[in-house]
């Protein structure tokens, strides 16, 4: 900062003095009051050069920002987010790129508030190598995409999921719920044999699913979902509540199914590529909740396999060692979201 000299004191010797005197300081104040001016000058020019480079750094930062998102974005990300845009939703189907030819796809990400999920539901994984009896139905690419709410809660009461997607899971596949037919068969019971390892197959059309934890050592993206101290995130069920594979709740203890056999229950084995399934129902019907043991505490899901993740906080799915395996009702508050084409 400078400071500015206001004006000098003059002695009283004279008039010449007096004159003199006022001359210089009036040269003196007129330097000083240039000096002043030229250093306000300096002034206002430096902060308008540290604005406009302050401005220009921001500029360059926000640029920077936008080509990293823009980086981010494959084509595939992209052309969903057009399609969210302009409010398209068209069907799913499979194309021709089947078997060890067709490629896994899964990506989650916010968009607009919503968690957005895209995939090819073809596992990241080795997949249909190992079932005990050959399947005639092979994993094809289905590009697809779904919008889910970003944190959903429990409703009140729970809507039985149908045939077909009921999820998509991190390697790339989907999930599936119990059945195998509309009229109750189990598919666990009646499929088991053409499941491989993973506990997943296609059905016709080309649609890869798991009708239970993804149980196979080398499972992509899912691996570990058998260690119940793991917890993992397997994906994600179609009112948007995270899945997880086996998991212990917050007094150590593994999440258990709170389904079992009815009295009146026709049971049978199944040999799978994963392991022998032994007295297991063959129909819905041969299995009831049991509210006594949820509220005994013997059992810890409800009618969803639904509980509070013991971490999160959050109300989350659990797969289970026993019946169902997988959530066979949604109970997200938001409902079940359509899954939509990303070809």
């Amino acid at each position: 900062n400078c400071k500015v000299v206001d004006g000098l004191s003059s002695v009283n010797l004279g008039a010449t003095s007096q004159s003199t005197t006022a001359a210089a300081a009036s040269t003196a104040a007129a330097t000083s009051t240039g000096a002043a001016a030229t250093s306000t000058a300096a002034a206002t020019t430096a902060a308008a050069a540290a604005t406009s480079t302050a401005s220009a750094t921001t500029a360059a930062a926000t640029t920077s920002a936008a080509a990293a998102t823009s980086a981010a974005d494959d084509a595939i990300t992209t052309r969903v987010k057009g399609y969210i845009d302009a409010g398209t939703c068209s069907s799913v189907s499979a194309n021709t790129n089947c078997g060890s030819g067709a490629t896994s796809y899964y990506k989650s990400f916010t968009y607009n508030g919503k968690n957005v999920i895209i995939s090819s539901q073809v596992p990241d994984h080795p997949a249909e190598n190992d079932p005990l009896v050959s399947n005639p139905n092979t994993r094809c690419e289905r590009w697809q995409y779904v919008v889910l709410p970003t944190d959903p809660t429990k409703a009140s009461t729970g809507v039985a999921t149908r045939l077909g997607t009921t999820g998509l899971a991190v390697t790339g596949g989907a999930f599936f719920n119990d059945l195998s037919s509309p009229s109750g068969d189990l598919a666990l019971f009646n499929e088991g044999a053409s499941l491989d390892s993973c506990l997943g197959h296609s059905a016709p059309g080309g649609a890869y699913h798991y009708h239970a934890n993804i149980n196979c050592t080398n499972a992509g993206a899912a691996s570990g979902s058998t260690n119940p101290d793991t917890c993992l995130l397997i994906g994600y069920m179609m009112d948007g509540v995270p899945m997880y594979g086996f998991c212990k709740d917050s007094s150590g203890v593994q999440f258990k199914s709170c389904y079992k056999l009815t009295a009146t229950a026709s049971t049978g084995t199944v040999e799978t590529s994963s392991g022998t399934y032994s007295n297991i129902g063959r129909t819905q019907s041969d299995y009831e909740y049991d509210s006594a043991a949820f509220t005994a505490g013997s059992c810890q899901l409800d009618e969803g396999n639904g509980a509070i993740h013991p971490t999160t906080g959050k109300y989350s799915y659990f797969a289970t060692v026993d019946y169902p395996y997988v959530p066979i009702f949604y109970y997200g508050n938001e409902g079940k979201k359509t899954e939509c084409s990303a070809a």
